[in-house]
Parts: structure tokens; C-alpha cells; sequence
């Protein structure tokens, strides 16, 4: 297992969530780039008990990063996604707090504390 290859889940209006097809747990990041997919930065990383609920779910409403993506597309930038599909939801966020330890992901640094050094907070709104 790895990290899937990006894939785009957002570009200006419209959304694509149809490509997911693996409901189970893993860690994710979200990122931004043109609309090839070249030289995609990634902002956030996340972690999940169903990969496809939670694509969905950013999709529908955004969740608690609706308005950082929102700006990130009215922008021009289109949102990406890559996966990292585990057997267990404790897996998935000791992978997510290792890179929140190696690695400064500037959508998680606004989540998190002053320092933006804090493990993410429990976000679970969809």
C-alpha cells in the first residue's frame, strides 16, 4: 500500500466525488494546483474512518475547511486529493500525526494551535 496517485476532487463550482470507491479508513491530504495536476502543494492532511463518506462530505458542504478551499477555488485553483488507505482508523492517524510532525501543512497550522505544532483536532462534522 502507498499514497494514490492525486486526483482532482474540485475545480471552480464543481465537485467530483464519484471516483471514490474505498469506504474504509485512511489518512489523506488535500491540496492545490493548475488543472493538470502539475506542481500540486499540499495544505492539509487528515484522517478518516470511511475514505468515501469524507470525500463526499467535503464535496457537500466543505466541512470545517469550506471557507480556506472556497478561497482557494475562487481563486482558480483546483483541489486535489491523495489517500493512503489503512486496515484501522488508529493507523490512519498515527500516519496523520507523523507527517503533522515531519511537515508544516498551512490548513492544518490555522486549525491548530498558535504554535503550529498541535496534532490536528478531532474534526468529525460530516
Amino acid at each position: 500500500m502507498g499514497w494514490t496517485f492525486p486526483r482532482l476532487i474540485a475545480a471552480g463550482n464543481d465537485w467530483f466525488d464519484n471516483w471514490c470507491d474505498y469506504d474504509g479508513p485512511a489518512c489523506y491530504e488535500l491540496g492545490t494546483g493548475g488543472p493538470r495536476g502539475g506542481q500540486i502543494e499540499w495544505h492539509y492532511v487528515g484522517e478518516t474512518g470511511n475514505e468515501r463518506a469524507r470525500i463526499v462530505c467535503y464535496a457537500r458542504s466543505g466541512s470545517h475547511l469550506s471557507e480556506v478551499i472556497d478561497r482557494h477555488l475562487r481563486q482558480g485553483w483546483h483541489l486535489y486529493y491523495r489517500g493512503f488507505a489503512v486496515d484501522t482508523k488508529t493507523e490512519a492517524r498515527r500516519i496523520q500525526d507523523e507527517r503533522l510532525r515531519r511537515f508544516d501543512y498551512d490548513w492544518n497550522i490555522l486549525l491548530n494551535d498558535s504554535s503550529g505544532r498541535g496534532l490536528n483536532k478531532e474534526y468529525d462534522l460530516c
